[in-house]
């Protein structure tokens, strides 16, 4: 479990997702390299940095980073840093190209260090930034210019990161707390697993982006930031608090569902009809996203040209949505486990195998339940109850 004032990367992670951006940036550098530059432009050397920086990140990657304390990683930003400078001696005259690189840099330092670490090394990136400047025909006060933009923006992002992960380490330890079952701590592991993989992988549209302007590189920052609070909402489903239950109108409700739903069959939806007069009490936003996931799990394993039904029945005490289909069943093997999270039908190679997983925790926020009634070779039928 991580330390107060530390984020919720690993040291382990912390130098795989270095060596992503280092290759990253490598590789952007080398391909970067025929289009039109400046006029003063060393292609020689732009080609031996961009070639270190990919050994660079080949060496991060391969790192024994477990063997290491958690500070080890930070011998990484000098040589970023030194990276960046040589590029930006090298590079040509242009100043916006070389910016956007201290903001990856930075927005490594917020993920993966503790708070203030961006701060003290503002030096060291000022130093960095102005050094080649100095080499270069852009003049003095330009330079100092550029400079004071720059740095202060990228030393604000690494510390706005570095403050939102220290929130998810906060809120990570008070569920440690609360779940005292082992099975619970495994699952908040996944967790955390599952949002670094997804950090890391949303982090390779940004380095593309970096290349234009800080504005655009900052608008990303801000989506990746909201990826970050999306990944609690398993968490959180658990005590109800995403879920805002108000009177729906069940023909209005199902319609909505069907036209959302429709471009995921392309045709084969079919809807039965729901009494007008039909009042439900739920969450119309969640129970609609728990819907469209049986839907498109229905989708995924339907044959072409085989229907996919939604029907809903009025229960003794319950109101129950159930989404068929026609297609093979689930295999013995994993249908006492389908709601449980990272399980995955045969035959799908996509998605996280937490789609069935959000759907057991939005029925049980509206305080009802899941089932499956599964016919092997025949089809299946998910169903979901909530309260009448």
């Amino acid at each position: 479990m991580a330390t107060e004032g530390r984020t919720a990367v690993t040291v382990r992670t912390a130098g795989r997702l270095a060596a992503l951006l280092f290759l990253g940036s490598g590789l952007i550098t080398l391909v970067a390299l025929p289009l039109p530059g400046p006029s003063d432009l060393n292609k020689t050397a732009m080609l031996a940095v961009g070639a270190a920086a990919v050994v660079a990140g080949l060496g991060a990657r391969a790192a024994p980073w477990d063997r290491w304390p958690p500070s080890a990683t930070l011998a990484l930003v000098p040589i970023a840093f030194a990276l960046i400078a040589l590029g930006n001696l090298f590079g040509g005259s242009n100043l916006l190209t070389y910016g956007p690189f201290f903001v990856v840099v930075f927005v490594w330092v917020g993920i993966t260090q503790p708070q203030w670490t961006s701060v003290a090394l503002a030096p060291l990136a000022v130093a960095a930034y102005a050094l080649p400047l100095t080499r270069l025909p852009v003049g003095f006060g330009l330079g100092v210019t550029s400079t004071a933009i720059t740095i202060p923006v990228c030393v604000l992002v690494g510390e706005s990161l570095a403050w939102s992960a220290r929130r998810v380490v906060r809120t990570r330890e008070e569920l440690h707390r609360e779940r005292a079952v082992a099975a619970r701590l495994e699952e908040l592991r996944r967790m955390e697993e599952a949002w670094i993989s997804a950090v890391s992988h949303e982090l390779r549209t940004p380095i593309t982006i970096c290349r234009g302007a800080i504005d655009v590189v900052l608008d990303e920052l801000d989506r990746m930031g909201r990826l970050a609070e999306d990944v609690t909402t398993l968490a959180r489903l658990e005590g109800r608090s995403l879920v805002r239950e108000q009177q729906v109108s069940l023909a209005a409700f199902v319609a909505g569902v069907a036209t959302k739903a429709r471009p995921l069959l392309d045709g084969r939806l079919r809807v039965e009809e729901v009494p007008a007069d039909a009042w439900i009490t739920a969450d119309p936003d969640r129970l609609t996203q728990a819907l469209l996931n049986l839907l498109q799990n229905a989708a995924l394993h339907a044959p072409q040209g085989t229907p996919v039904t939604l029907h809903v029945v009025r229960e003794r005490r319950w109101w129950r949505f159930d989404v068929a289909d026609r297609g093979p069943g689930l295999s013995e093997d994993i249908e006492p486990a389908v709601f449980e999270p990272f399980i995955r039908g045969r035959g799908t190679g996509v998605g996280s195998g937490l789609g069935l997983t959000i759907v057991r925790g939005i029925a049980q926020g509206h305080g009802g339940e899941v089932g499956l009634e599964n016919k092997p070779g025949e089809g299946a039928t998910f169903w979901i109850r909530i309260p009448a």
